[in-house]
């Protein structure tokens, strides 16, 4: 029995070790990201701005929409990331997530020389008659 235990322990530190080396480690040169973006656009029906910070939690990604008479806030989500190649620690780009309920966002950023070009994916809940979409659009500093 006491066998058995010593097995169990030693597997199971084991498998946390091996877990543990397994998450992905994301780029930390950030500031390529960072800042207020402004959509190219001033005609957009989408996303007019959006602000990516830098927190001690990562990332984070807040949009405001195109309202009338003042742009809408959107709910700040954190922002994944990503580089251009595994041994790349600038950030060339980011994902992020937001679900409002009714609709499910998700985002992708990737930089452009100077640009951000930022890929919305909208899903809407079940029974909502809209049509999920995705829009496509330039943001610049």
């Amino acid at each position: 029995m006491k066998l058995f235990k010593s097995l169990s322990i030693a597997s199971l530190a084991g498998s946390l070790l091996l877990a543990a080396s397994a998450h992905a480690v994301p780029p930390t040169a950030v500031s390529g990201l960072t800042g207020t973006w402004y959509n190219t656009n001033p005609a957009t029906g989408g996303i007019v701005k959006f602000v990516v910070t830098q927190t001690i939690l990562g990332l984070t990604f807040k949009s405001y929409g195109a309202c009338s008479p003042t742009p809408c806030v959107h709910t700040t989500v954190l922002a994944y990331p990503h580089s251009a190649g595994v041994s790349s620690n600038t950030a060339t780009g980011f994902t992020s997530y937001r679900d409002d309920g009714f609709k499910y966002s998700r985002y992708s950023a990737v930089r452009v020389g100077s640009y951000l070009r930022l890929d919305s994916f909208a899903t809407f809940a079940s029974g909502d008659t809209r049509k999920n979409y995705l829009s496509s659009e330039t943001f610049a500093r």
